[in-house]
């Protein structure tokens, strides 16, 4: 009998392997099935989730501060350490640095880990990440790119996701009554849609070329995803009093795939991008698996 674990991991290695052996000839199925997962599926987990629990209140509005909270203090960093260094790509490198793969991998993880009880704080990381990425985050990276606050502004209000969740924020926030049978088909959505991340995450893994400085970026990244951003969630955590588990791991999942999109979107350097969120996203892979089976 295959567990949850081992399916994970066997849709994980079909995904990467159908992207191995097709290339770029299948360039629309992970396409197609962003646009499922960012519109739909992500968004309907979020709702079907949050509708769930009945702890929208305090522990709501704590969970939140602790991510926002760690989110902003990731980005003051990777602005500072990019006003000090200068670092070539400090617009990418922010992104790379503050914005997890929550929604993608980190909720099945969560799901794996905690089981139903931890999916309600991941879920709030993923809710308020997602607006402070698509917002602020896209805001920033262009800010830094170009110097042009008109131009951060403008970048801002083309990202389609950021509007979908603003709306999963409302719903969540004002709990409207919302009949019985939409519900079921938001769970039977959430269900899919995790299992569906797990197999997009393998199919979207991709290395570009040329990789000049990689080991330096990815050994850069991997500092702050690793480590920086789970102390964040810690101090926050301990501060407000809240039980971080869902939260830390949320923290600590490879860049998010949306990055290399807006780099690629607004001419930052997207294979840097692509390199580094590949490297990650493959040793964390591996690397859980092993955790688990040991």
């Amino acid at each position: 009998m295959i567990g949850e674990v081992e399916r994970f991991f066997l849709l994980f290695i079909a995904g990467l392997g159908l992207r191995i052996m097709a290339g770029d000839h299948l360039f629309w199925l992970p396409k197609l099935i962003k646009i499922f997962l960012v519109y739909i599926g992500i968004p309907s987990l979020l709702i079907s989730t949050l509708l769930s629990s009945q702890k929208l209140g305090t522990e709501f509005s704590l969970a939140a501060a602790v991510t926002v909270l760690s989110i902003f203090s990731i980005l003051a960093l990777s602005i500072l350490h990019h006003k000090l260094r200068d670092r070539s790509d400090g617009e990418v490198l922010l992104l790379l640095n503050a914005f997890p793969n929550a929604g993608f991998l980190g909720l099945p993880v969560c799901y794996i880990l905690f089981g139903e009880g931890g999916m309600y704080y991941a879920s709030i990381y993923v809710l308020f990440g997602t607006l402070i990425h698509y917002s602020i985050g896209v805001f920033t990276s262009i800010y830094i790119k170009d110097g042009n606050i008109k131009k951060g502004l403008d970048g801002m209000k083309r990202f389609p996701g950021f509007y979908t969740m603003v709306v999963v924020f409302l719903i969540a926030s004002f709990n409207p009554a919302i009949p019985h049978g939409l519900v079921s088909t938001l769970d039977i959505l959430g269900g899919f849609t995790i299992t569906l991340a797990i197999f997009f995450i393998g199919l979207s893994i991709k290395f570009e070329k040329p990789i000049e400085e990689f080991l330096s970026d990815l050994i850069h990244v991997t500092t702050f995803r690793f480590l920086l951003s789970p102390l964040t969630i810690i101090i926050f955590a301990i501060l407000l009093k809240i039980e971080p588990g869902a939260l830390i791991v949320q923290s600590m999942m490879p860049p998010a795939i949306g990055s290399t999109i807006i780099a690629a979107h607004y001419g930052m350097n997207y294979s840097m991008a692509a390199n580094v969120t590949s490297a990650i996203t493959i040793i964390f892979m591996i690397g859980f698996f092993l955790l688990v089976y040991l």
